[in-house]
């Protein structure tokens, strides 16, 4: 039988043994639960590269494209602000981090779009700072609405399909690709980080629902972008013929990923009395993914990227202007890379770089190294970007990133 002594009648009994001077000692102990809850880390995220996009629509538009590396897979975007005081822009994009050991180490790419609250400013040159890199764009008049004419645009991009090293079947396909069937793997049709615009394509526009040509053409610029304005409100059909003289050279061989995939590229858009439609996208890829790779070695072929040594991107160079390009890599792999590997253009603009450039250093498991190519700015203003992977001795394309399937490149703006 358990008896329980009233608390008043055990506060007296404690106090009588004092009174008489014995001297008792009570400790208390409440058992604890210890739990272990991280908290999470924020700051800035780190941009790499600040792309300004300038849409002459009414009113003109500019969307700003940050693109940088999360830590690794635990790492998210968070909160992405901002805020103009005068001509200054101000992007903060903030990430927030949750410490986790089951997290690998590699970095993970992230691309973040933002467009600048614009309408209603003056004419004039404004700076966009997105944590810490710097752009300016320019708006040649007041950024007052068209009420009455429309205005169609888009981008036409290089849709690719990254086949990582030692993929040898379709049994799970990486990202940027899809399985058509019969062994095959193609560009999914998105626009996949890295991947580039595709200049110099002549588009046409319609009157009236696809097929319609005959009523204006314009050229893609180096991002790929175009733009149809003073439009009035009604349907329009937007097309590219990848057969057309202009094209074909630029476009010789490969197919279209998006909108469709029936060998044509065309789009049925009807747009308002001052209506902006600027989502009209058209995926090309040069060529399709068959699966016939070659067995992978035993060891294991992995980059990362440190640093720019030289050119960081979008460094204004001379047109014409020989430079050399340098980046430091890690070799996080466990296969040493020697003069059996070599540095392979993949993309972009190839400033009169050779096809590829053999490594002339032997570069063990954990060793950084610094690889160069000596380019030359081309003769006309604009931006340019080249990009390179690494080739191994068993046929392997490799580059940098948690696939070990992204490029590394060089970003130049040219000017006159």
């Amino acid at each position: 039988m358990v008896k329980y002594i009233p608390l008043l009648a055990l506060i007296f009994s404690l106090s009588t043994l004092s009174a008489c001077g014995s001297q008792v000692e009570i400790t208390t102990q409440i058992p604890v639960t210890e739990t272990s809850i991280p908290l999470p880390q924020r700051g800035l995220a780190s941009i790499e590269v600040v792309e300004i996009h300038q849409f002459e629509s009414s009113p003109v538009r500019v969307n700003v494209i940050a693109r940088g590396h999360l830590p690794d897979e635990c790492a998210t975007i968070d909160q992405i602000n901002q805020n103009r005081m005068d001509s200054n822009f101000k992007v903060t994009i903030e990430s927030i981090y949750y410490d986790d050991e089951s997290c690998t180490s590699d970095p993970v790419p992230f691309e973040e779009m933002v467009e600048l609250d614009i309408v209603g400013l003056s004419a004039g040159i404004y700076v966009v700072d997105v944590n810490g890199l710097q752009g300016t764009f320019k708006l040649r008049t007041d950024n007052i609405p068209d009420q009455e004419n429309g205005v169609i645009g888009g981008q036409v991009w290089v849709d690719e399909c990254a086949l990582g090293q030692g993929q040898v079947d379709n049994s799970s396909p990486p990202a940027s690709c899809i399985d058509v069937g019969e062994g095959k793997l193609e560009a999914n049709g998105l626009v996949d980080i890295s991947e580039l615009g595709l200049g110099g394509v002549l588009l046409n526009l319609g009157s009236g629902s696809c097929p319609s040509t005959g009523l204006a053409a314009t050229i893609s610029d180096s991002n790929g972008m175009y733009l149809f304005s003073g439009l009035k409100g009604g349907t329009y059909c937007v097309s590219i013929d990848n057969l057309e003289a202009e094209n074909s050279t630029i476009m010789p061989t490969g197919d279209w990923t998006y909108p469709n995939r029936s060998g044509e590229a065309a789009v049925t858009v009807s747009v308002k009395p001052g209506e902006s439609n600027l989502q009209i996208y058209f995926g090309w890829q040069f060529e399709s993914a068959v699966i016939t790779q070659p067995t992978p070695s035993e060891c294991t072929d992995k980059a990362i990227f440190r640093e720019d040594v030289s050119i960081p991107d979008n460094t204004i160079i001379t047109a014409g202007e020989p430079f050399s390009k340098t980046w430091k890599l890690q070799n996080i792999g466990s296969c040493t890379w020697d003069e059996d590997y070599n540095l392979v253009f993949v993309n972009g603009d190839q400033l009169d770089a050779p096809d590829s450039i053999p490594v002339t250093t032997t570069v063990e498991p954990g060793d950084e190294v610094d690889f160069s190519i000596p380019l030359v700015a081309p003769t006309e203003a604009g931006v340019y970007r080249a990009e390179w992977k690494i080739l191994n001795p068993d046929g392997f394309l490799f580059g940098i990133g948690p696939g070990s399937d992204r490029a590394f490149w060089v970003q130049i703006s040219v000017e006159d």
